[in-house]
């Protein structure tokens, strides 16, 4: 049953999850140690070969939702990976992990916090939460100043091409976040 329940996950097994399905603690550590699994986190376990850094940081905190740059990365609306990771957290909302990590953290509303929430697959095949696209775009706006020129430029075009957009939901967004102004002049010449 571990061996399914770890092709099931990818590679990754969390005690939580094992208890849940009535593995003895002692049956499963046991089974960590015969199958070479690596702890990746407390209470998170991965095969070797499944190391996904993005899902195993949402694992270990839940709260995080890949934005900006890194979001752009996973709609495939940027070029590069970006280093470091991009997430987006509720104003108020502490992890000292997040820091440790080296990971870029943005701070935002609580009614803000939800609005585009998806989940898509990460480059080794685990469902993340992400922004969509629409909320992507809205976020890098506003924080135009804080990017590269080209980074922008990138996103902002590949969208206008992109077959799945969605302008109604992006305006619908930016009255939301009150960036609507803003959107239509930086997105006016591509309407």
């Amino acid at each position: 049953m571990l061996e399914k329940m770890l092709a099931d996950n990818n590679g990754i097994l969390k005690t939580a999850d094992i208890v849940a399905a009535g593995i003895s603690k002692e049956t499963f550590y046991k089974f960590v140690k015969d199958a070479g699994l690596e702890k990746a986190a407390h209470g998170i376990y991965i095969a070797p070969t499944a190391w996904d850094e993005m899902y195993l940081l949402q694992a270990q905190i839940p709260k995080v939702v890949y934005s900006h740059e890194t979001a752009l990365y996973l709609h495939d609306l940027a070029e590069m990976e970006p280093m470091p990771l991009t997430v987006t957290v509720p104003a108020k909302y502490n992890s000292p992990t997040l820091a440790e990590k080296g990971v870029k953290t943005i701070y935002v509303k609580k009614e803000w916090y939800t609005l585009g929430i998806c989940q898509i697959p990460s480059m080794a095949g685990h469902l993340i939460t992400v922004y969509d696209m629409e909320r992507t775009i809205c976020d890098i706006i506003r924080k135009q100043s804080d990017m590269d020129i080209s980074t922008f430029n990138y996103a902002l075009t590949t969208y206008m091409k992109h077959k799945e957009k969605s302008l109604d939901r992006l305006m619908k967004y930016a009255k939301m976040l009150r960036l609507e102004k803003k959107i239509r002049e930086t997105m006016g010449v591509l309407f």
